[in-house]
């Protein structure tokens, strides 16, 4: 089945090519030798797995999230927020009213882009990695997630869907059991806390 045999993929670094061709062969396509390829399922594949990608990322995992990361204003007092960041929530000062706009951090508080009062902001961050940057335990369940989902969407069987839900969650189970060790988590859900 498809989870044993992404197990044995896994044991190499997992390429996004070789997701690629994991979710094209999940619904009978040939693989192709190059992601560049113009097949229209390709196009497809890549954009599902893009999503799945971003989706996956957004619920943030020790090896995408960074607590109280420093944020400094450039020259002109504005700070700009990365465009790998997917989500953020800031942590110091507090007496700031922060959204993006533009991409940059915006004060409601005060109506300005201009930060040049202080050194910097603190906010904990979930960063968007590329694929091949992304732990094999987390690539494995983003792989059959996006192949489910690519599945559904070109051939519409629900029949697929169910046969590939055990798999995903099996997948899933290995991502959060990868995160649990990576984290140190204990039993109140604090990495590191004695």
């Amino acid at each position: 089945d498809l989870y044993h045999f992404l197990s044995k993929l896994m044991a190499q670094r997992t390429t996004e090519l070789d997701a690629l061709n994991v979710m094209l062969t999940n619904i009978g396509q040939q693989p192709v030798v190059n992601i560049n390829n113009t097949n229209p399922q390709v196009a497809l594949a890549k954009t599902v797995l893009k999503q799945v990608i971003s989706d996956v990322l957004t619920e943030g995992w020790t090896f995408n999230r960074e607590l109280n990361y420093p944020l400094i204003p450039d020259s002109s007092g504005e700070i700009k927020l990365p465009e790998n960041v997917v989500s953020w929530d800031t942590t110091w000062p507090s007496q700031y009213d922060i959204v993006i706009r533009g991409g940059k951090m915006y004060d409601k508080a005060r109506h300005s882009y201009d930060f040049s009062a202080i050194d910097k902001i603190e906010v904990d961050i979930t960063w968007l990695f590329d694929f091949e940057d992304i732990p094999n335990a987390i690539k494995n369940y983003i792989t059959i997630r996006a192949s489910n989902l690519f599945a559904m969407r070109t051939t519409g069987s629900v029949e697929i869907a169910k046969y590939g839900m055990k798999e995903e969650e099996q997948a899933r189970a290995s991502a959060l059991d990868y995160e649990t060790q990576q984290g140190d988590w204990n039993i109140f859900m604090n990495p590191d806390s004695t």
